[in-house]
């Protein structure tokens, strides 16, 4: 392979030429192992089984693995190769018609440097992607690359424990490849254990533009009144969106680990639903207030855009907003700012952004979220403090919903229709 030494993908001529060999690297994968994945996962239920699985399916998935076992030996991954062989094993012995358990291919991998790639094969819940969205199959190939002001921004907001990625997708099957999809987590690939702490988060920001541009800002101007759509995030070069989003990123994960109950020592119960909620919309308000007040974070304007297009006017768009977790963050925000007057109503029926109410309103927020949890001691008395908070703006919803949509809530969804009859975006491999 050109670039490399001993077939392994390596920065052997510096960046450049490492991503040379990538793309070089997806279009032999694209002609292989993707066709076998995405085949393989077009027979998955949303569980990950195989129905009524026959002869086919199990020589099937033995091909993904012989071809997949191969490809991560040959570039030196041997430990996630011997990993993915015995998950496949595992669960070949255990009947295809079972939950698969991929927790040895998940504690495998592990985070690349700065520059450097890495790759993943199993089932995975690939959030947000085309429905339908469930613990299929997967691949990816990525190359990691954090924002440039990442260094200086650092002293500024030390993370204590930065374990989130920046990452160009090279290559990916096709929950990957197609939607909306930009996030992979531990806890997202499927297995029978859960997750105690992430050792990596990766992030698909090269896939941010097309989509921020495709559903959040035609969305808003379906919503908003033409002079108080948020244009910062629209148009930019690709490069300059990408390290916007990836300071974004970043921002958004140092303040996870900030405060009276920070993630990383309480992970498992920031998954429950109402905390995880208001556990985003405080973290993103943070980012957006730091971006408003601090001079020493780049890309200010567009990352304030890029929160409040996103959480308000694209996450909402989900076909099954009630159960979305991040659909509920962005109803939830439209109505606290609702409350405070930041989004009016004009005469045509358009609702009017105030950016300076808007402030006002995220700083409120932030002041309601942290002092809730100051007041409570225990866990079982977050758990109930956060949902009393989040049921103050999202109300109860049928059976099986987290909420229902209120008659003005409805209007974040003007859109939904029209953009959701497009294709979804499918994406090549990533140039930046």
């Amino acid at each position: 392979m050109s670039g490399t030494t001993n077939g392994v993908l390596g920065p052997v001529r510096g960046t450049h030429r490492l991503h040379d060999d990538l793309l070089g690297e997806a279009e032999r994968l694209g002609r292989g192992l993707l066709p076998r994945v995405n085949a393989f996962r077009s027979r998955q239920r949303d569980d990950g089984t195989v129905p009524a699985p026959d002869d086919a399916d199990r020589r099937a998935l033995l091909a993904v693995k012989d071809e997949a076992t191969r490809w991560f030996a040959g570039h030196g991954r041997a430990a996630q190769a011997d990993a993915l062989a015995a998950d496949i094993e595992g669960w070949l012995a255990a009947g295809l018609d079972t939950p698969p358990h991929f927790a040895r291919s998940r504690d495998a991998l592990t985070a690349p440097a700065d520059g450097d790639w890495a790759a993943f094969l199993a089932p995975v819940r690939t959030t947000n992607s085309v429905p339908p969205v469930g613990k299929r199959l997967e691949f990816f190939l990525v190359r990691r690359k954090e924002p440039d002001a990442l260094p200086d921004l650092a002293e500024h907001y030390p993370h204590p424990k930065n374990n989130c990625q920046a990452a160009v997708l090279i290559a990916g099957s096709a929950g990957l490849a197609d939607g909306n999809c930009i996030v992979f987590f531990p806890e997202n690939v499927a297995a029978h254990d859960k997750v105690a702490e992430q050792a990596y988060a990766i992030f698909f920001f090269s896939k941010f533009r097309r989509i921020h541009e495709t559903y959040a800002v035609p969305s808003a101007r379906a919503v908003l009144t033409p002079g108080s759509v948020p244009r910062a995030s629209t148009g930019m070069d690709p490069e300059a969106c990408y390290q916007a989003r990836a300071v974004w990123g970043y921002l958004h994960d140092y303040f996870h680990h900030q405060g009276r109950w920070p993630l990383d020592r309480h992970i498992k119960l920031k998954m429950n639903w109402f905390i995880g909620l208001l556990e985003e919309l405080k973290v993103d308000a943070r980012t957006a207030l730091a971006c408003h007040a601090d001079p020493a974070v780049p890309y200010a304007d567009e990352q304030i855009a890029m929160i409040l297009l996103e959480r308000m006017f694209r996450y909402p768009l989900d076909a099954h907003a009630v159960r979305n977790f991040d659909a509920g963050t962005g109803v939830f925000l439209y109505s606290w700012l609702r409350e405070r007057r930041a989004l009016t109503t004009d005469r045509t029926g358009l609702l009017r952004l105030d950016h300076d109410r808007v402030i006002d309103g995220l700083r409120e927020l932030v002041a309601a979220v942290e002092g809730m949890e100051a007041a409570v001691s225990t866990p079982a008395e977050y758990r109930a403090a956060a949902k009393a908070l989040v049921r103050t703006q999202l109300r109860e919803g049928a059976e099986g919903d987290r909420y229902a949509f209120t008659d003005d809530q409805r209007a974040l969804v003007r859109a939904r229709e029209r953009l959701a009859a497009a294709p979804p975006p499918r994406f090549a491999p990533a140039e930046l």
